[in-house]
């Protein structure tokens, strides 16, 4: 073995003095910097944040979101409308009672005498016997506006819960993402660990423990990153739930595998048959076809029945009784052309709602083979990104027993360590991405998928 002259030994030991007595000022600042962020951490720790399932959340978003409560809010409109037509079918029954007095006298028509005061009282019916099918037809649009609402409540239900969801799993990505990167730093403390003590043995150059120095820098730079997307999805999530602060998801929550699905041209039928788009556009199909009908019964005359009974006295109480009835009926001749205006009106009405029906056919269609494709496509990934991180951590063991024998240098054990980092981050976005996609069928199908 050959020894290198003193001096350079002593120069190297001077670096080496010079080296380490500058990385202990370092470590006291960092040592300082960890203890109260350990503080920090601690008073975070205390007051941790509620955790919730996925169906806990699910649930609270659907009484607070907006949007899910104006939907509710039109199925109530749907409901009054509802109620006014069948309303139609039954009379109208009115009572009134009127007292008149005067200081001088006026002549009374009921009565052809002169009076100062009197008392009057009556109770009136009005029914319309025929109206050519008018209120049956308005039933008819009523009922088909209430399946409308309420399959815009489905649609509207499932968009919640997609948004749910999708924020649940996020945070829950953020908080797997978190943990990955507090590995990755973990790694890098031990790397430079094995730097320090190959170069104090000889091994090893200043530049490894450089290098290993920055990859811990890098790190620590990703955890804080991390701890920040992780706080800001939390904050979200609570909001989505209706709770003041951050919301934790449950450990574990990122779905590994997606549930057993029927085949692809089983679950379009399906959804040309639940999807709630569906549904509600061919609704509004029915509701627009009665309007039509309901508005050539213009052109046939009604016939109203219209009946009273009377009491009436000049002192009270009133002592004096009369009852008439009449029927009515009636046919509007030239109505300055509203009845062909109106006609016009629900035909162009008539038609969009037919080219809407069209589309949503044709748009769940496509939505959905697309959203069951990205399902398996999903799934497929969560495996090969399973089968990345198990080749990644491998390769590191091998590059980190290599290293501390010398015959690896830090650059290869740099990149093993960045691409297990790489593998576990790209494992939880598979999951993440899984999870949504799952989401976005059941959103389009307008059906739970069971596992």
């Amino acid at each position: 073995m050959r020894f290198a002259p003193p001096t350079i030994h002593a120069a190297r030991r001077g670096r080496l003095f010079r080296h380490r007595a500058g990385w202990c000022l370092v470590g006291t600042v960092l040592f300082g910097l960890i203890a109260a962020d350990a503080g920090v951490l601690h008073a975070q720790e205390s007051a941790a944040p509620p955790v919730l399932t996925l169906d806990e959340v699910i649930e609270r978003a659907l009484v607070t979101d907006p949007a899910a409560v104006q939907a509710a809010t039109s199925v109530s409109l749907a409901e009054a409308n509802q109620l006014q037509a069948r309303g139609t079918l039954l009379p109208t029954v009115n009572s009134s009672f009127t007292f008149a007095n005067s200081s001088n006298q006026r002549f009374d028509q009921t009565t052809g005498q002169l009076v100062s005061q009197n008392y009057s009282a009556q109770l009136q019916a009005n029914y319309e016997l025929f109206g050519g099918g008018r209120r049956l037809l308005q039933m008819r649009s009523a009922g088909a506006g209430m399946d409308a609402a309420q399959a815009g409540l489905r649609a509207q239900r499932f968009n919640t819960i997609l948004n749910a969801t999708a924020t649940y799993f996020a945070a829950a990505a953020a908080d797997d993402l978190l943990r990955a990167a507090e590995g990755r730093l973990e790694r890098a403390r031990q790397q430079l660990v094995f730097a320090e003590t190959r170069l104090e043995v000889g091994n090893a150059t200043s530049s490894d423990v450089l290098r290993a120095e920055l990859e811990v820098s890098n790190s620590e730079l990703a955890v804080l990153q991390a701890r920040t997307s992780l706080e800001a999805n939390r904050l979200q999530l609570g909001r989505l739930a209706g709770l003041e602060g951050e919301v934790s998801p449950s450990a574990d929550a990122l779905p590994d595998r997606a549930p057993a699905l029927p085949d692809e041209d089983i679950l379009v039928a399906r959804a040309l048959r639940s999807s709630p788009e569906v549904v509600a556009a061919r609704a509004q199909v029915n509701a627009a076809s009665a309007d039509r009908l309901g508005a050539w019964t213009g052109y046939i005359p009604s016939v109203r029945f219209i009946g009273g009974y009377d009491w009436f006295a000049f002192q009270f109480p009133p002592d004096r009784r009369s009852w008439a009835f009449r029927l009515v009926a009636s046919l509007p001749l030239f109505n300055g052309f509203q009845r062909e205006t109106g006609i016009m009106r629900v035909n162009a009405q008539l038609r969009a709602a037919e080219a809407r029906a069209a589309d949503a056919d044709r748009a769940v269609r496509t939505l959905l083979r697309t959203a069951y494709r990205a399902v398996r496509t999903r799934e497929r990934e969560v495996e090969i990104a399973d089968r990345g991180v198990a080749l990644a951590r491998e390769d590191l063991r091998v590059q980190e027993d290599r290293y501390q024998l010398g015959v690896a240098n830090i650059v290869d054990l740099q990149t093993s360590q960045l691409a297990l980092a790489d593998a576990e981050a790209a494992a939880v976005v598979a999951r993440q991405a899984l999870g949504t996609a799952l989401a976005e069928l059941e959103a389009i199908l307008g059906e739970t998928l069971t596992s």
